[in-house]
């Protein structure tokens, strides 16, 4: 998730108690700080805190994490190849063994009428 907050020149911190680690606030005239919502965060609406650096206030804001299942993605390992992939594959590296043992027999054959 994307926050956004002004007002917090020298940076600051965003938290959420339960719901995302805390994370920094870039510095600036417009301060951005992207979390990552835990999986386990629970459905509904939740509260947010932006704290500056450069200040003791503390602003809140509220946000909705919507109910659904998780996606599934990742690079790699997230899931193994299913049956018709791995036979798919054992069949392509067992055709192109045997191309290559054909190839390999005719290059090694001599020609008729050659010594």
């Amino acid at each position: 998730m994307q926050v956004s907050a002004a007002g917090c020149g020298h940076g600051g911190t965003v938290t959420s108690h339960g719901n995302f680690p805390p994370a920094n606030l870039s510095a600036g005239s417009i301060g951005f700080a992207t979390v990552r919502v835990f999986n386990h965060a629970s459905p509904g609406t939740h509260t947010l805190a932006v704290k500056c650096n450069d200040s003791n206030l503390v602003a809140t804001a509220r946000f909705r994490i919507l109910e659904g299942n998780p996606s599934q993605g990742g690079i790699g390992g997230s899931f193994g190849p299913s049956t018709a992939e791995t036979a798919i594959g054992a069949g392509l590296v067992g055709a192109s063994a045997l191309g290559a043992g054909a190839h390999v027999l005719r290059r090694r054959r001599p020609l008729r009428g050659r010594s």
